[in-house]
């Protein structure tokens, strides 16, 4: 990170620099000059919009201005802005540097600078653009030792600023908005005061998913002794506030040339329970103005030893205390009462596995109930050391009493007696008989709503034992909404999964009387009656790696769209990053289904979805009146009375919005039918229309077999041959998943039936032969289908054939009469003498 200010501070010198030695007359020149320098030196693409050099602005001064500067990564952040000002501007004085002494800045400004730094997966950070040679140490020391010209600064001001830093490796990210920084001193001296005020409007920390900072407000000033000859900085008239929380700093920061030397105290100047409070964010603890609070608070830490990395730490200590603590707000009836807070954290110097975290008391009392809890964690870093407990009861009616819940309703109570003691060692081997983790967590009436939720989510009873091995589920007895969930089993390996990442697993029993998921979506948001004008993108659901769970399925009704599903059972694993359904059964639509398959992401750059499905004697009517897809791709099917079955193999790639990559869409099956009649479908309307015969608006067909084919987002129908119309046909083409069509029929159809489109057949019709074999092209969209007729290649030929044979028995006919004869003979002698 130290580098990153180098190599940015060395970019504006070299700008600086350049500007002031040549002259404003080859401006052009300059710019070009100055983005060559630059990108030659960095792995990065730096450029600017325009600069400016005015000896009017601040006369006798020369001002210099620069806006649009910006640094974009290369790989492998490609594209990613690292850096931009919008208004770099500076006053300089002029004649300090031809005097060739150093250079007198009066004032360096920066306007709405933006800066993201990131670490990615392979612990790559993105400022670090400058590439490390040999000589670069050796050039560093030249240059330091080389002379005594000096840049002198006297005010350095930053405004509305915003600052991004996320590390991947620690799923961290904080976000500062809107800063605005000055400091102001004479760094010509070799001894100064600094006097530096700064604040931040936002301040957001969250890591590992949980929010430890939101929207939180920061101020500094303070006046800093600084001894710029050895690099000391020396904390005099301070104060640090975050929120109300004031803290003050005393002690001194020395910059080595690997690392700091810290010698440093912080305390809170206040001792009131509300300063700390005021940390909460307000989503959590509301109308906190109005809030009546008591007790104490100590808060301070000490900091004494050289921080290299951390590997290398000073010694430091923080102690946190809150004494008599109480909540209360002027309008609710109880409060929360009795809170003890007492926790230390020590590390003696070195490296930080050597750091002791030790909650000794964290105690509070609501309403009649206590709850108490304790934890103490050493060498967490080689192998995690952990001693705690937890015991209370919190009555969440009596919680709603003494906190304002807004539009919220809360019941039920919540029992806790849990007690552990071990390290990571003992779990990792297995030696659980070592291991203390025992004791009980219950739920009874527990009920949460809010205006969104009406009907809430509750859980009626749940029992969860906790032994060293595992944690067993004896009982949990829920609902949301319409739909109950019961669970019953065992998840194994809680401790490694807790304290080092290992793998969840366990295995459970479901049991549901009703899920309604048309319900459940719109409870989560998602209103299924407009999903045509829900533009709404899902995103990617990624299975967690670290997960292993067995769950035995059996749901007495089931409904999805308009489908309801009855008696399903089956067994759903969740394993290395893929959810695996294993035989999945129910009844539908009058028939039976079965599901196996997977949804996989382990590779979370190409996740996949596989399944096999067989349907069984399906109600073709009821599934095109129940499934919105099937009605929307295939309109016909509303329209036709029979049952179907078909086994189906589907694969596809997973794009980002949870949809299939058409592209890779495959699989196949086979279709099914003793019997299916239709009538009525668009395409059957528009044959009869045009061959002029009603017979066309109704058809039955029998013992279908069909084998179809998806590739590439199309459904691809080999030719089968049914009869229809009380006639053979052949029926082949493709269907897209954008609803577009291009099918053959090839059947008989008779001349008269031919009279309205003999024109658009392209070929004359043979006499002999009461019906015409003819090819007819479905295209179009489903809802809008386009037919036309082509005589059928083989019928052509053999109508060609016919005509062929017609003419040369009329031809023979032609010679039997004698005068043509011996004409014919007369014509054959000349021509032979002429050859």
């Amino acid at each position: 990170m130290k580098r990153f200010f180098q190599v940015l501070l060395g970019i504006i010198t070299l700008i600086l620099l350049l500007l002031l030695v040549l002259p404003s007359l080859f401006k052009g020149k300059i710019e070009q000059k100055v983005t060559e320098v630059i990108n030659e030196n960095v792995t990065a693409t730096v450029s600017f919009d325009k600069f400016s050099l005015s000896m009017f602005r601040h006369f006798p001064n020369l001002s210099m201005g620069l806006d649009g500067l910006t640094i974009v990564n290369k790989e492998p952040f490609e594209g990613d802005t690292l850096l931009h000002i919008g208004a770099f501007s500076a006053s300089i004085d002029l004649w300090s540097a031809i005097s060739g002494s150093g250079i007198n800045i009066n004032s360096v400004l920066l306007d709405k600078p933006q800066v993201w730094l990131k670490v990615n997966q392979d612990s790559v950070a993105n400022w670090d653009i400058v590439p490390m040679s040999e000589t670069e140490e050796v050039e560093e020391d030249t240059a330091s030792a080389a002379s005594d010209f000096a840049v002198q600064l006297e005010l350095f001001e930053i405004s509305d600023a915003r600052l991004g830093f996320s590390d991947q490796t620690m799923d961290f990210a904080t976000v500062i908005d809107d800063l605005d920084f000055s400091m102001e001193g004479d760094l010509s001296q070799k001894a100064t005061n600094l006097d530096i005020k700064t604040s931040i409007q936002k301040l957001n920390m969250k890591m590992e998913g949980t929010s430890y900072l939101k929207d939180a407000f920061v101020s500094l000033e303070a006046i800093i002794g600084a001894d710029l000859e050895n690099m000391i900085f020396t904390f005099q008239d301070n104060e640090l506030l975050l929120n109300d929380l004031g803290l003050g700093f005393e002690g001194t920061v020395g910059m080595l040339e690997e690392g700091y030397d810290l010698d440093v105290k912080l305390a809170a100047h206040e001792t009131s329970f509300k300063t700390l409070l005021s940390m909460v964010p307000e989503s959590y603890l509301q109308d906190f103005e109005e809030l009546t609070t008591e007790g104490s608070l100590k808060l301070e830490a000490v900091a004494k030893g050289t921080y290299v990395d951390t590997e290398h730490l000073p010694t430091f200590n923080l102690v946190l205390n809150v004494k008599d603590g109480l909540i209360q707000y002027p309008d609710l009836p109880k409060s929360i009462e009795d809170i003890q807070i007492d926790v230390k954290v020590d590390n003696p110097g070195g490296a930080m596995d050597l750091t002791v975290t030790d909650i000794n008391k964290f105690h509070f009392k609501l309403g009649d109930n206590p709850f108490d809890a304790s934890l103490w964690i050493g060498t967490p870093i080689s192998n995690a050391t952990y001693k705690g407990s937890l015991k209370g009861i919190i009555d969440l009616e009596s919680l709603t009493d003494a906190i304002p819940m807004d539009s919220m309703e809360l019941g039920g109570v919540i029992t806790a007696d849990m007690r552990i003691d071990g390290d990571y060692a003992m779990v990792e081997k297995e030696l659980y008989e070592e291991i203390e983790a025992n004791g009980q967590i219950g739920m009874k009436d527990f009920f949460f709503s809010t205006p969104d939720l009406p009907d809430g989510f509750h859980v009626s009873n749940a029992d969860m034992q906790i032994t060293p091995r595992f944690m067993d589920l004896k009982t949990f007895e829920s609902s949301f909404g319409s739909s109950d969930f019961n669970l019953q089993g065992k998840v194994e390996n809680y401790l490694s999964y807790v304290l080092k990442d290992g793998t969840l697993s366990g295995n459970l029993n479901h049991q549901s009387r009703l899920i309604d998921t048309n319900q459940l979506m719109q409870l989560a948001g998602e209103d299924t009656t407009t999903v045509k004008e829900d533009t709404t993108e899902m995103e990617l659901v990624l299975v967690p790696k670290n997960l292993n769970f067995v769950l035995n399925s059996n749901i007495d009704k089931l409904l999805y769209d308009k489908l309801e599903m009855t008696d399903m059972t089956g067994k759903i694993t969740i394993v290395d990053g893929r959810v695996i359904l294993d035989g999945l059964r129910s009844k539908m639509l009058d028939g039976s289904m079965i599901v196996s398959g997977e949804y996989n992401t382990a590779d979370t750059l190409k996740p996949f979805v596989n399944f096999d499905m067989a349907l069984n004697s399906i109600d073709v009517h009821k599934a095109a009146n129940s499934f919105s897809m099937i009605d929307s791709m295939m309109p016909i099917a509303k329209r036709a009375v029979g049952t179907i079955s078909t086994n189906l193999k589907f694969n596809s790639l997973m794009g980002a919005d949870m949809s299939p990559v058409l592209s890779s869409i495959g699989g196949g099956g086979l279709l099914e039918s003793q019997g299916v009649e239709i009538s009525g479908a668009k395409v059957q309307t528009a044959m009869a229309t045009m061959l002029n015969n009603n017979k066309y608006r109704k058809a039955r067909a029998e013992d279908l077999n069909i084998n179809f084919k998806l590739e590439n987002g199309n459904v691809i129908v080999e030719p089968f041959t049914t009869n229809l119309f009380d006639r053979k046909l052949t029926i082949s083409g493709t269907q897209s998943l954008d609803q577009t069509m291009d099918y053959v029929i090839k059947m008989p159809v008779s001349k008269q039936e031919l009279g309205n489109v003999a024109g658009l057949l392209g070929a004359s019709l043979p006499s002999g032969s009461s019906d015409v074999m003819v090819n007819v092209l479905v295209r179009g969209t489903v809802k809008d289908p386009k037919l036309s007729f082509k005589l059928d290649e083989d019928f052509k030929e053999q109508a060609k054939k016919e005509l062929e044979q017609e003419a040369k028995r009329a031809v023979e006919k032609v010679l039997e009469d004698p005068e043509v004869k011996e004409k014919v003979d007369e014509v054959k002698e000349k021509l032979k003498k002429w050859f």
